[in-house]
């Protein structure tokens, strides 16, 4: 669970956390990976290591019993926070790359660099939409979408990485 959890998506909300990652600081290579929880919930706030920060943006509710139509719903209500931002960013840095980690969920002893083994311990196994912001540097930006299995609810979260994001075979 996440501290978003339970907040209705909202955009702007979203946008703001995105500026405030692009401009806040990002840990130094070689620095641990450090999971932060809210204190008095445990839920994850953020994830902090070299050359990153992961942040959620929206948490969906949870899906335990959910049958269809109600089921597919929930994804595509998912799929469209998602596009709605990706749409807007897309209108202020230009189209996003996307950025697929199917190598590394087909072939789960394959060497995962940090950033994406964070990805994979908050269940976020979705594609990466990724943008090169002119004005934050060297710093690519990342939304994903994603959840472990068809009970746990959908987050969305935001990425923020020093550099690009490391290169996967297809």
């Amino acid at each position: 669970m996440t501290v978003v959890r339970g907040l209705a998506f909202d955009a702007s909300r979203a946008l703001e956390a995105i500026t405030a990652l692009l401009t806040g600081p990002i840990p130094s290579a070689g620095a641990p990976t450090l999971i932060d929880s809210d204190p008095r919930t445990g839920e994850w706030l953020a994830t902090r290591a070299g050359g990153f920060v992961l942040v959620p943006l929206w948490e969906g509710p949870n899906l335990i019993g959910l049958r269809d139509p109600e089921w597919t719903e929930q994804l595509e209500l998912g799929d469209r926070h998602l596009a709605t931002l990706a749409g807007t960013l897309d209108g202020r840095w230009g189209p996003h790359r996307l950025l697929t980690v199917d190598h590394l969920i087909r072939n789960p002893q394959a060497d995962r660099p940090p950033v994406y083994e964070a990805l994979f311990r908050q269940d976020l196994y979705g594609d990466l939409h990724v943008w090169a912001p002119d004005q934050a540097d060297d710093r690519r930006l990342a939304l994903v979408l994603g959840h472990s299995d068809g009970d746990q609810p959908l987050t969305l979260a935001a990425l923020v990485t020093a550099g690009p994001l490391p290169e996967l075979p297809a």
